[in-house]
């Protein structure tokens, strides 16, 4: 799953990735989900990101100089995932959905985390005590 969330509104996007994550895959949810949900023209996004491998990438960051004008993008420090936001909401999502759960099947777990994700994106207001630390 790749994940977004904007903290004023928790506004939260996503997109289940069923290849494995690198760089082309990382740029197309940039392009396919997160510019189209956050992105408003006279303004620019404001990306704070992890340091997955994929993140760094020189297509990523070739991606990112290419966008500029959309989006500014910024690396969290090594190791802190307690200043990453959608950290949280991936805490919030084992515990609504995986947490001492057994599936028979893979779309049973899709199945169980799509259902979270659909409420996180319907009631924002469920996971805005998630949010309040980055206030």
């Amino acid at each position: 799953m790749l994940g977004a969330i904007s903290i004023p509104k928790g506004r939260f996007v996503w997109r289940h990735q069923t290849d494995y994550f690198n760089a082309l895959t990382y740029v197309a949810f940039l392009e396919e989900v997160l510019l189209p949900a956050y992105y408003r023209k006279g303004h620019r996004v404001y990306l704070i990101q992890d340091n997955a491998s994929y993140h760094k990438k020189p297509e990523v960051w070739q991606w990112f100089k290419n966008h500029r004008q959309q989006i500014a993008v910024f690396l969290l420090p090594p190791h802190s995932p307690e200043f990453n936001a959608t950290e949280r909401l991936w805490h919030h999502t084992r515990q609504k959905s995986t947490h001492n759960r057994f599936f028979d099947l893979p779309a049973q777990l899709c199945q169980s985390l799509f259902a979270t994700f659909r409420e996180m994106e319907k009631h924002s207001e469920t996971i805005g005590g998630y949010l309040q630390p980055y206030f």
